[in-house]
Formats: structure tokens, C-alpha cells, sequence
């Protein structure tokens, strides 16, 4: 079953309160400003994964015929985001794509409207990097995955 191997979190977690990141608190944790930040909230987070919320407006400045695969850039902001609450006390000065992969479009909505549920799961840390799975999901709908690999530039 696609999307199987990513961390599935409990809706009815009741650590999720403690871990809600909004848009604000984001802009202090990203260097994405304004319109170039894709995530709209942090639900939740561990050590092991991430899962929060984007939306389709992001992709109205690609054009309404815009490919759902370009909300890729909300999962590696997802990503950089758990990188820099997980960095082991170390201080991430920046964390680029260097690589995407298995990237799979599931399913094209007719509709491009709400919330887009992003969730990531690390599969592997090295002092230079971080391997995710990722899935994008619209409504009850599994949109998007694939994998993407974070470069991790210390401070």
C-alpha cells in the first residue's frame, strides 16, 4: 500500500496541544517569509516524524494548471522544520533539497481548495543530512508522496 511506511499519527494524541506551531511561530523557526512560507501549522511532532497543514493556495502564483507535484516545497519545509527542532543541540544555519525521489502523484482533485494534511517520517540522520518519506494528503485522499533528502549546513 503506497504511503505505508510513514509515520501514522494518533488524531487523539493529547501531547498535540504542547506541539501546535502556528504560521507565526514558523516564520521564527524557517527562513521562508511571506508567500514563500507553504506551511500554515504544525499539528504535531517526535523525534521520528512531523505532520502539519499547508493548503492549494500555495500553488494560485504557478497558475491554476500548476502540477499538485510542485507541493513537494510544503513537505521539504516540513522537513527543515523537524530538522531544526530535532538538531541534537546543534544550530541549522540552512537546510537545502539535495534530492528528491519516488515522487508520486496519487490522485488530481477537480477541485483545488482547503487544507492539504503534510506528514514526513525520518528515515535516516547523518551529520550532513536527513533522508524523509513524505505523504501530502487532500481530504481523506492520499495526493502526493516520495522521499527527499535535507542537506543540513550547521551553524
Amino acid at each position: 500500500m503506497p504511503g505505508s511506511h510513514l509515520l501514522h499519527f494518533r488524531p487523539a494524541n493529547i501531547l498535540a496541544a504542547v506541539f501546535t506551531m502556528d504560521r507565526t511561530q514558523l516564520l521564527s523557526l524557517l527562513p521562508h517569509q511571506g508567500p514563500a512560507l507553504w506551511l500554515d501549522r504544525v499539528l504535531e511532532h517526535d523525534p521520528g516524524g512531523i505532520r502539519g497543514l499547508s493548503a492549494w493556495s500555495h500553488l494560485q502564483p504557478f497558475g491554476p494548471d500548476a502540477s499538485p507535484c510542485l507541493l513537494f516545497e510544503a513537505a521539504a519545509q516540513l522537513c527543515g522544520a523537524h530538522g531544526a527542532l530535532y538538531g541534537a543541540g546543534k544550530s541549522i544555519e540552512m537546510a537545502l533539497v539535495g534530492k528528491l525521489s519516488a515522487l508520486q502523484l496519487h490522485h488530481e482533485p477537480s477541485e483545488r481548495n482547503g487544507l492539504l494534511l503534510v506528514s514526513a517520517t525520518q528515515e535516516t540522520l547523518s551529520p550532513t543530512g536527513a533522508l524523509y518519506a513524505f505523504s501530502i494528503h487532500s481530504g481523506d485522499r492520499l495526493l502526493l508522496d516520495g522521499r527527499l533528502l535535507l542537506v543540513l549546513v550547521h551553524a
